[in-house]
């Protein structure tokens, strides 16, 4: 779903507002903008300055390979929710089983990046949008 997995390029900004995320990556030639919208929860670790992405990628139903272990891993840490909490609270437990069933539903999406170098994110929203913008050339 998106145009490239952004290998070794830099993450430059993350902003929300309303219910979307724009995500600002830059590459040699142009400035790419990853929107998710319906944002519904995300969570940032470690950003700093030079964030270098290892591989940024888009978690569907009908489009990943991912399995649902790695699905549900990928929520919990999004929600921050733990196993335990999972055992031990049925009310918690329930509500992330629906969760689990919107993924699967193909409602959600989640959108992740690896770091090779700061940021880790993890967002969730209900469409993905790329938009890549050509720096001009310099003489």
């Amino acid at each position: 779903m998106l145009s490239s997995t952004f290998h070794d390029q830099k993450l430059v900004s993350i902003a929300v507002a309303d219910d979307a995320l724009t995500i600002e990556i830059s590459t040699q030639d142009k400035t790419t903008k990853i929107r998710v919208t319906g944002l519904q929860k995300i969570r940032v670790t470690d950003f700093k300055e030079g964030n270098i992405i290892n591989i940024a990628q888009v978690i569907h139903a009908q489009h990943s390979t991912e399995s649902v272990s790695a699905v549900k891993s990928l929520l919990q840490y999004v929600y921050e929710i733990s196993d335990d909490e999972l055992q031990q609270n049925t009310k918690l437990s329930c509500s992330f089983d629906k969760k689990i069933k919107e993924y699967e539903d193909g409602s959600i999406v989640i959108f992740e990046i690896e770091p090779s170098y700061g940021a880790y994110l993890v967002a969730v929203g209900t469409d993905i949008l790329e938009e890549g913008v050509h720096k001009p050339s310099q003489a």
